[in-house]
């Protein structure tokens, strides 16, 4: 049995998806269930730095129970998606037992007799910034608030002009704190959970999209 990091086995779900924190995975959880196509497990690495020792332990679990097929890693994308990819492929290397890995974002690599690979980055794969990028996407159809968030990253004259990922997790904070009189410190994590956050937004069919076909390739892959 799998008992690394106390992580329960997987038994069924042919897709894991490891994700850099519980933000994201309260987010990716939610986005299958509101869209009705969650047949997946999702991790929480707590941190990009972590992705090897999950990504170990997910083999094990594959080892033992022939599950997941396909282990799908999300993270932000920062500013510069392609050094972002390039660094999570090297972390990745460092378990000797896989030898394939994806040359390019949202591609699958096969491995014989262990998981296949994927790996994507939020917004999306080319583009700068994180999971807060998409999410202040959905946030700012309330336009009455986008727009003073707006006045006042311009009145401070910083915010505006700071790396998209760092902006944008400002402009999500700013939001949750407008929209939280008992508690503005709250959390993402907390504002995903208790909130009517919009997970059948436009702007998320894309990552929707990524997921369904990751879904289609971890089916094939068990079929392989």
């Amino acid at each position: 049995m799998n008992n690394q990091n106390n992580i329960p086995p997987i038994e069924k779900e042919d897709l894991l998806i490891i994700c850099e924190g519980e933000a994201d995975e309260v987010f990716l959880k939610k986005l299958g269930e509101k869209n009705q196509f969650n047949e997946y497990v999702v991790w929480s690495a707590d941190g990009r730095d972590k992705f090897p020792e999950k990504f170990k332990a997910a083999i094990a679990n594959f080892k033992d129970h022939k599950k997941s097929h396909l282990i799908l890693f999300i993270a932000d994308a920062g500013n510069e998606p392609n050094r972002t990819f390039k660094e999570i492929v090297n972390q990745l290397k460092k378990i000797e037992k896989v030898s394939n890995f994806p040359k390019s974002c949202c591609k699958v690599a096969s491995n014989k007799g262990y998981p296949a690979v994927k790996i994507h980055l939020l917004p999306d794969c080319n583009e700068p910034g994180a999971l807060e990028t998409l999410c202040y996407s959905v946030m700012k159809e309330n336009q009455q608030i986008a727009e003073c968030i707006e006045k006042f990253a311009n009145c401070t004259n910083t915010i505006k002009d700071w790396p998209i990922e760092r902006r944008d997790k400002a402009y999500v904070q700013c939001f949750i704190a407008s929209t939280n009189q008992e508690d503005p410190n709250k959390s993402l994590r907390f504002y995903l959970t208790n909130t009517s956050f919009k997970f059948d937004h436009d702007a998320l069919k894309p990552l929707v999209k990524v997921i369904k076909n990751s879904l289609m390739a971890a089916k094939e892959q068990a079929n392989g």
